[in-house]
């Protein structure tokens, strides 16, 4: 019975806090029943650190929404959302395992016993009433009852006459639908359950390689191998170098080009950085992979691929260096950030891999590792409102790009107000007053959708609107 009081509990929240409104503070409340509601029906969940961590990060994203709203992170939300619904299945699984767990039991969690051929548990406490025969017990008559309504409205003409005079016009058939919806949704994810056997069968996968030390007949094949191996790191050593070494033949004479060279290096630099970092990523997860970590005279292979990693990184230092040069001359922009962020994650994916080689792990390591990290750099890059940084930066440093400025609106709008360019910035697309109207849109909300940038425009438009009355 509670199970049941809380699905449908779920759906009068969800349609009370989504129907008809923009995202803002709804979002957050939701995931806070959500947790509830989970926490009431799993006891101890929120014991377990993958759980709580996964939690953090829903709730953090989701605060997010309310103070800006941008489409980062509402995405980073729903997605720590489907993270946290994961974990709850599975509290050991990898981070990539939750994603389809949590996806799976969003979708169609209600009918996993059905889809995988469980008998439910039967129970010897005759108060529980099952959820499905509960629903039954509602459904099945309301149905019948509709339809022999109908029916005896044409045969009777009093019992048509009363059923005129019912007032039924308060009810919102959306709403309803919507509240449905709710309920659907909370009855799939309140008791998650594993994908078997990917599970299983990611918990019993270690990232350490099995050792395995090769026999007489297979270590000439594998020492063919490792030649390969040596005279390939060699060759793309070499090259790296050389490029390198261009690279700061470009930055020392950076004067002597056109800005459209910066931005071209920095650009074909990003594309370069992806194909080298998946190719170096690649090659050395074929190299060592299984008997090669094991063999005695590895040495060379191992240093030479610390030294691909090292001129990897240094790469990635100069591209860094060229796209903070482009900031600099040029002002911020989504995209360049979004190069701050790939390099992070590519440090990161040399880092792993490092610790891969140098303490004999396997691929599943990098798997493990690079998605839980890139998943925490996205939800911390989403907590933050970078229109508003963007904007912010490009005004002080004289890099006023109104059409830029457009683009991100409304998010960067107080910090357009509070430097007189809010005005200034041509948001006129089709029709005078297009952009009053779309931030009238934006600041004109429910308590659902409370958002405290709009919040706070709007109360700078109320302060300013009362300073220009005339006194009486």
């Amino acid at each position: 019975m509670k199970k049941s009081v809380i699905i449908v509990l779920g759906g009068v929240v969800f349609s009370t806090l989504f129907y008809q409104q923009f995202l803002g503070i709804n979002l957050l409340l939701y995931t806070l029943f959500l947790t509830v509601a989970l926490a009431i029906s799993n006891h101890g969940i929120l014991k377990k650190p993958t759980i709580l961590l996964s939690l953090i990060a829903m709730l953090s994203t989701a605060t997010a929404v309310m103070v800006h709203g941008t489409a980062i992170s509402i995405t980073m939300c729903l997605f720590s959302t489907i993270t946290f619904l994961g974990f709850v299945a599975h509290a050991s699984s990898s981070m990539y395992v939750s994603w389809l767990n949590g996806m799976y039991n969003l979708i169609v969690g209600t009918f996993h016993n059905f889809l995988f051929q469980i008998p439910n548990e039967k129970t010897s406490d005759p108060k529980k009433v099952n959820a499905f025969q509960l629903t039954k017990l509602i459904i099945i008559p309301l149905c019948l009852v509709a339809l022999f309504t109908a029916l005896y409205q044409q045969v009777n003409p009093v019992f048509n006459d009363w059923l005129n005079h019912i007032d039924l016009s308060f009810i919102d058939a959306l709403w309803v639908l919507t509240a449905l919806l709710g309920s659907f949704i909370m009855s799939n994810v309140i008791k998650p359950n594993a994908l078997q056997p990917l599970s299983t069968t990611d918990d019993l996968k270690t990232n350490d390689l099995e050792k395995n030390i090769p026999i007489a007949e297979k270590f000439e094949e594998l020492k063919n191998e490792m030649q390969v191996g040596i005279y390939s790191l060699v060759a793309l050593n070499v090259l790296l170098a050389v490029v390198l070494f261009s690279e700061y033949l470009f930055l020392y004479n950076l004067n002597d080009f056109k800005a459209s060279a910066l931005s071209q290096a920095v650009h074909y630099g990003v594309y370069a950085s992806i194909v080298s970092i998946v190719v170096a990523i690649g090659l050395i997860a074929y190299y060592y992979r299984g008997a090669l970590n094991f063999i005695s005279n590895s040495k060379t292979l191992r240093i030479l691929t610390y030294v691909w990693i090292g001129l990897n990184a240094v790469l990635i230092a100069s591209i860094f260096t060229k796209n903070y040069l482009y900031i600099s001359l040029h002002g911020l922009t989504y995209k360049r950030v979004g190069v701050m962020v790939y390099l992070l994650l590519c440090v990161a994916g040399l880092l792993t891999t490092y610790l891969k080689v140098h303490f004999k792990l396997n691929f599943t390591y990098l798997l493990r590792r690079n998605t839980a990290i890139s998943y925490v750099v996205l939800c911390v890059f989403a907590l933050l409102n970078w229109p508003a940084i963007i904007t912010e930066y490009n005004i002080n440093h004289g890099f006023e790009n109104k059409q830029l400025f457009r683009s991100m609106l409304p998010q960067n709008a107080l910090v357009l107000k509070e430097n007189g360019l809010l005005q200034q910035t041509d948001y006129r697309v089709t029709g005078s007053g297009y952009m009053e109207t779309k931030l009238s849109v934006f600041t004109d909300r429910n308590w659902q959708e409370f958002n405290l940038v709009a919040h706070q425009l709007k109360k700078s438009n109320d302060a300013q609107t009362k300073n220009i009355q005339p006194r009486k």
